[in-house]
């Protein structure tokens, strides 16, 4: 039988006689630079602690307060010990009543009520996150925080206009009035408390079956897919849709991101890295393991960002991991979008044995963005929401790593993307509303947007998805449709599905968790094959280059449209083609490619595929033939037209000539009119056309 010590029957009665007193609840409302946030105390889903460093843990805290297993979770980062969220079901007013005995006992030397931020429920510890303007000295921010109750906890790391301080006051309204007090002081550019709250996953998983190895069925209904292009000799590829799609699932034949094309290309650059910011990535996966970096874990504060193996959802790292970059055409398991970039595993959140999803702070999850920037990540893939309301301390740290001359890519910016989430509604959520965001929706097999797939004026761009995202549209579709990748390899993961305990290291995921991974494999093969674009140039072309569906143009249900790995590239080698920077490839890009012929200036160095090789020469010809008469679109457009009978009509010849000079004079011409070119004089125009078959170009 359960005793009670002395102290837990003090603590009863004190909460039994507070227990009926319930005061109205007060709401804060904070101005963050243009942003409101509120906030609203919520005792009666529970409350956050923090315990003296002298008590032995949360063993005797849940002793104290009759906590069933559960009900406690830490909040975890940076070494970060004694704060957890206690989550029961009230009611607030005996929840107020602990609050206080908690303060008063010594139990705790912080406790608040949990609250609502514009309908989400988040935790208000003892810690602010300070941005000042810049060259304000650490000393100024020093003397500030000892004159209101707050001390510096540490610089927020790759930046310096940013702190983290904690709040020595004993409650919310501590924490509250001291960033009253900050947000007045006229070299703060915003003070904002660092909350806790549960990530949002942006997709399900599903166990795949044993029809991994059925024959692969062809259902030749729509489009037939052309039959060109490079194919991996992975096990599973042929049931990847998404990469390929010849209607195995059921779907229409083309409707996917046409990546064996785009592999014609490149597979893949293994100097583009790639930042999974999720639950962790499992560093032991026989398909991962040779594309990963060093990552951290910034819900445990070490270097070593593998999932917790606990529960399967902690999988969704490694599945979204998987999509990106698997490594492809190594006669195993599946292939991700790129086959060669690299993974850096980001870990910011996991779930309990229970289920129960467990976070870092804002605080940490802005540190990882900029880790991630300032340690060689390209690219950073996001399948989860932090709130919907504004998130300012995660909306800095985007900022930073996205920004011209930011810490993003020296300069360059790296390209975010955020999965826009399955509310079937539309775009509610931050970081997703953010500008400086690609924000990525789902489109199933058949190129058509699905059911669960948020939509608005945010939403940028769709990628391809499984028709469904929970445990119902699994069973109900059957697995059809929805995309393959790696699972935690081994009995954990989604293999521990009772479904079929006989696939092990792979499973299929859902909702838009898998859109935003996959088109950042497609952003992943753009800067593979230019690597200097800046951030702004590598979402242009991943948007521009989408295949348009819904409305023409941009909509609000498609974005621009769903993307094309192939059709991305190639606008990026039209692009190099297009010497004059006019958005186009016409006589006048040839005009300037023949004034570089056989010297030194590399401005026509524009092939061969992937990468130019110093040299101008035919291989670079040969590049600017294959674009010619292209159109790059600015502003969502289609491709540039193109002659009524389909074919691609190219000058023949781009010659340079001098007085005297005779097309025998030359150890090169394209065309066969040499009549044309020696008739050709010093004071003929600049661009001169003799006839169809040849283009002269005055030196």
């Amino acid at each position: 039988m359960k005793r009670f010590n002395d102290s837990k029957i003090t603590l009863l009665l004190v909460v039994l006689v507070l227990w009926p007193a319930q005061s109205p609840a007060k709401e804060y409302v904070l101005t963050v630079g243009n942003e409101q946030l509120r906030f609203v105390p919520q005792a009666e889903k529970g409350y956050v602690v923090k315990q003296p460093k002298r008590t032995a843990g949360i063993s005797a805290l849940a002793g104290t307060l009759f906590l069933e297993e559960g009900q406690v979770q830490p909040i975890g980062g940076l070494d970060r010990h004694g704060i957890w969220i206690v989550e029961n079901d009230g009611p607030a007013s005996m929840n107020d009543a602990v609050i206080a005995e908690l303060v008063q006992n010594g139990a705790a030397e912080y406790a608040a009520p949990l609250f609502s931020s514009n309908g989400e429920t988040v935790a208000v510890i003892p810690e602010i996150v300070l941005r000042v303007h810049p060259k304000v000295d650490a000393r100024q921010v020093h003397f500030l925080c000892q004159s209101i109750s707050l001390a510096i906890i540490k610089p927020m790391e790759f930046t310096t206009q940013e702190y983290l301080l904690q709040v020595l006051g004993p409650d919310a309204e501590a924490v509250f009035t001291a960033l009253e007090n900050l947000n007045n002081v006229e070299w703060i550019e915003w003070a904002a408390p660092n909350t806790a709250s549960r990530l949002m996953l942006a997709g399900q998983v599903a166990t795949l079956g044993a029809e991994v190895r059925e024959e692969l069925r062809v259902q030749a209904a729509g489009e037939t897919p052309a039959a060109s292009g490079v194919f991996p000799n992975d096990e599973y590829f042929p049931k990847q849709w998404h990469l390929h799609n010849t209607g195995q699932s059921g779907g229409t034949p083309g409707a996917d991101i046409r990546a064996p094309e785009a592999w014609e290309i490149t597979t893949g650059d293994p100097n583009i890295v790639i930042a999974v910011i999720d639950c962790g990535v499992d560093s032991n996966h026989p398909d991962l393991i040779d594309n990963l970096v060093a990552g951290y874990d910034f819900l445990e504060n070490d270097a070593q960002p593998d999932p917790s193996l606990d529960h399967p959802s902690n999988a969704h790292g490694t599945m979204c991991a998987g999509l990106i970059a698997a490594q492809g055409n190594n006669g195993v398991g599946v292939s991700g979008a790129t086959w060669n970039c690299k993974i850096m595993p980001i870990r910011i959140c996991g779930a309990r044995a229970d289920g129960t999803l467990i976070s870092a702070t804002q605080a940490e999850e802005a540190t990882g963005f900029r880790w991630a920037a300032g340690h060689g990540a390209d690219i950073l893939s996001n399948s989860w929401t932090e709130s919907t309301n504004p998130t300012p301390i995660l909306y800095s740290a985007i900022v930073d790593v996205t920004k011209p001359s930011g810490i993003g890519r020296s300069g360059k910016g790296c390209v975010v993307l955020f999965a826009a989430c399955n509310d079937s509604s539309s775009i509610k959520w931050y970081p997703q509303k953010y500008p400086e965001v690609i924000t990525v929706g789902a489109s199933d097999h058949n190129d058509m947007r699905c059911y669960y797939s948020n939509y608005g004026p945010e939403l940028d761009i769709v990628a391809p998805c499984a028709p469904g995202y929970t445990r119902d549209d699994w069973l109900t579709t059957k697995r059809k449709g929805w995309p393959w990748t790696t699972d935690i390899s081994g009995p954990a993961g989604w293999n521990m599905d009772p479904f079929d305990p006989n696939v092990v290291d792979y499973t299929a995921l859902g909702g838009t968790s898998a859109a935003a991974p996959i088109a950042a494999g497609v952003a992943a093969l753009i800067l593979s094959v230019e690597p200097n674009l800046t951030g702004d140039e590598v979402r242009h072309f991943l948007e521009r280059s989408a295949k348009d569906l819904g409305a023409p143009g941009r909509d609000d249900y498609y974005g621009w449209g769903r993307v094309d790995a192939r059709a991305a590239l190639d606008m990026v080698l039209a692009k190099r083609a297009d010497l004059n920077d006019d958005w186009k490839v016409d006589l006048r890009d040839f005009a300037v490619f023949a004034q570089c012929w056989k010297t030194d200036d590399l401005r026509g160095d524009i092939g061969p595929i992937p990468r130019p090789d110093g040299a101008v020469d035919v291989q670079d010809l040969a590049l600017m033939g294959e674009y010619w008469l292209k159109e790059i679109p600015e502003l969502g457009q289609a491709w540039g037209p193109t002659p009524a009978n389909g074919a691609i009509n190219m000058p023949k010849s781009v010659i340079r000539w001098s007085a005297g000079e005779t097309a025998a004079a030359h150890d090169v011409y394209f065309g066969s009119d040499e009549t044309a070119v020696t008739n050709a004089t010093p004071d003929s125009p600049e661009y001169y056309r003799a006839d169809e078959s040849a283009v002269f170009c005055n030196r």
